[in-house]
């Protein structure tokens, strides 16, 4: 794939990390932390970002795809041949060890990084558009044909655009962060800004239809989507064991499996007994919606449960 704009794909990415950088060090000095924690986990985040989003390229590649390894294929940085989840994982991987050679705690560390690294995410995000035919799908009819909801192909017809949805998503995460001014325990600012991200990319990556490299695993389920409901699966059993009670975990594990049916009925809707006129598509939207926005309210659910738990000891 020929990249349709290198100049906008690594301008962008250049100009995100220096905000991030600038963001998280002034986010630092608020929260009272060490300020070498930003530089280093500029260096250490991009570094581990690459590897990860390499790793989850390259494995699911290897496996189902029967590709093979060699040197060229472990060296390259295409963008458009790397995992998204994957490098926004081992970016946080980074952070952590950056706090950890400052000795700072980690979780507030991470805490601090939740804006800047919404910011981050809103550029990286937006430097897809320049790559080329990808992370795109079809219009929804209910949807104008416009930027950010769609972009222009070669043949100057609109796109819909999962990057740019996606980029908006953080960056209105980024503005609710900076509203937020309620306490809350250490960490948990962090998991909750990557909890609604991953909910909210769950969404979106159901309606993309093209991609650079496997976009699923099997049949028609796609692996950044399976990514980002391990993601979901993990913070909520971490969530569930602090408050001792497993309703919010429940919830969570039906809505994604609500999620899987629900592209199964995408995939072979012959197979269920649905009206003649039912939109598919409309519907697996709505459906895809609801479970995104319902997973978002089970995480703060938890929160709740976990605040009453705190004043009732």
């Amino acid at each position: 794939m020929d990249f349709q704009n290198p100049g906008l794909v690594w301008g962008l990415y250049a100009a995100g990390l220096l905000v991030f950088g600038i963001l998280y060090a002034l986010s630092l000095k608020k929260a009272g932390l060490n300020l070498l924690c930003a530089p280093l986990s500029a260096v250490f985040g991009v570094i581990l970002a690459v590897i990860g989003a390499r790793f989850f390229f390259l494995v699911p590649n290897l496996i189902f795809d029967g590709g093979s390894l060699d040197a060229d294929t472990l060296a390259t940085l295409r963008p458009d041949e790397m995992s998204f989840t994957g490098g926004c994982v081992g970016f946080t991987f980074g952070v952590f060890i950056a706090a950890k050679i400052c000795r700072t705690e980690a979780k507030p560390a991470l805490d601090a990084m939740a804006l800047p690294g919404c910011v981050l995410i809103a550029f990286a995000r937006l430097a897809e558009t320049g790559i080329g035919f990808i992370n795109l799908g079809e219009m929804p009819a209910f949807l104008p044909a416009v930027w950010p909801f769609a972009i222009l192909n070669g043949w100057g017809l609109p796109d819909f655009s999962v990057s740019t949805l996606m980029a908006l998503a953080a960056l209105l995460c980024a503005l609710w962060l900076a509203l937020s001014k309620k306490p809350s325990a250490p960490g948990y600012r962090f998991e909750s800004t990557a909890f609604i991200l991953c909910s909210v990319m769950l969404f979106l990556e159901m309606l993309c239809t093209t991609s650079s490299w496997i976009p699923f695993i099997i049949s028609f389920i796609h692996l950044e989507q399976v990514l980002c409901a391990i993601i979901l699966l993990i913070l909520m059993i971490r969530r569930t064991i602090q408050i001792k009670k497993a309703g919010p975990l429940i919830v969570t594990a039906l809505l994604l499996g609500l999620n899987a049916l629900m592209q199964f009925v995408q995939d072979k809707p012959y197979l269920f007994p649905l009206p003649e006129d039912t939109d598919i598509a409309l519907l697996s939207v709505i459906v895809f919606a609801l479970t995104a926005a319902g997973l978002i309210a089970a995480w703060f659910w938890a929160g709740k449960t976990q605040s009453s738990s705190v004043k009732g000891s």
